[in-house]
């Protein structure tokens, strides 16, 4: 291990106290000089570390997202950047630089953040915004992958201890509001005239603390306070992980229907040039949503926007 990797060893195994920089210089031989850059070197990266003259380094904060911690965390090939325009377009911009699947895109925030129907998408610090682009192989139905990223993600939320829903077709719901966005995107090979490769863009409101005021009382965030039992880093790792299981889940279809909170809900059916009234009857086997409108009629919807109305 280099330096700075030894000296952030010695601050995560002391975390409740200070360790003096002489200390750590005669633990790993080196000259205090060294013990001083790397330091430095870690507060570059993002560490947050306290130094107080004659008692020492204490390790505050190890929130901490870059190229070589999620590197070691995440399995396919990572590539990250502290601000970037979307993540999605990015992921476009290194399959047409020859960038094979599969990779994900990984971004500390977004200045240009999308979400569906042409949307912005808040992307603030504090939350997890990443693309995974994956083949299209056969090994998956194309048409189920928004619907398996949102079960996916749940998951892996569901593991820090919440109990997620789902509002078809993909938002992840917990305690009635909002908290996650998933876009996904196709992208068209013309030699092969087909969809070879999936771009599916996840943005988690993790640690998110503020919200712009048309937002406040329809989204949430999942640690507002900060306090969080994982880094960011680890929870990026583990939706991914989560999400690439699900895509070949072999019966997802009925965990997703157990989690979809809408069914047996009066809804709006929204259209590009008009709402519809409809009760929602259930999900079926590929995860289009059963409706029956108020003149009988019954649909499977294989896409679009509902919003749920009071009763």
């Amino acid at each position: 291990m280099s330096t700075k990797e030894e000296v952030l060893a010695i601050l995560n195994r002391n975390k409740e106290d200070y360790i003096s920089g002489e200390d750590m210089a005669q633990i790993l031989n080196v000259s205090r000089a060294s013990i001083w850059k790397a330091v430095k070197a870690l507060e570059d990266d993002g560490y947050i570390i306290e130094g107080i003259t004659k008692k020492g380094y204490r390790l505050v904060s190890t929130d901490i997202l870059n190229q070589e911690v999620l590197e070691k965390l995440i399995d396919i090939p990572v590539y990250y950047y502290s601000e970037i325009d979307s993540t999605n377009t990015e992921a476009k911009r290194l399959i047409n630089k020859g960038i094979k699947a599969p990779f994900v895109v990984i971004s500390e925030l977004q200045t240009g953040g999308r979400g569906r129907r042409g949307r912005a998408f808040i992307s603030d610090k504090g939350g997890t915004y990443y693309s995974l682009v994956v083949n299209n192989d056969n090994t998956f139905d194309t048409e189920s992958v928004t619907t398996r990223a949102s079960l996916g993600t749940a998951d892996a939320i569901d593991s820090l201890g919440f109990n997620t829903q789902i509002k078809w077709v993909n938002d992840v719901y917990i305690n009635g509001k909002k908290c996650v966005g998933i876009l996904t995107e196709g992208v068209l090979s013309m030699e092969e005239n087909r969809i070879s490769e999936i771009i599916i863009g996840i943005g988690v409101n993790f640690g998110t603390k503020n919200f712009p005021d048309e937002l406040k009382d329809i989204c949430t965030s999942l640690f507002p306070d900060g306090i969080t039992p994982i880094s960011r880093a680890e929870f990026l790792a583990r939706q991914i992980k989560c999400v690439i299981n699900t895509l070949h889940e072999n019966d997802y279809i009925k965990r997703y229907r157990a989690k979809c909170f809408v069914i047996g809900l009066d809804l709006n059916v929204i259209r590009v040039d008009k709402t519809k009234r409809a009760k929602c009857l259930d999900v079926d086997d590929n995860a289009h949503l059963v409706v029956q409108y108020e003149d009988g009629q019954i649909e499977h919807l294989s896409s679009g926007e509902v919003t749920i109305r009071p009763r």
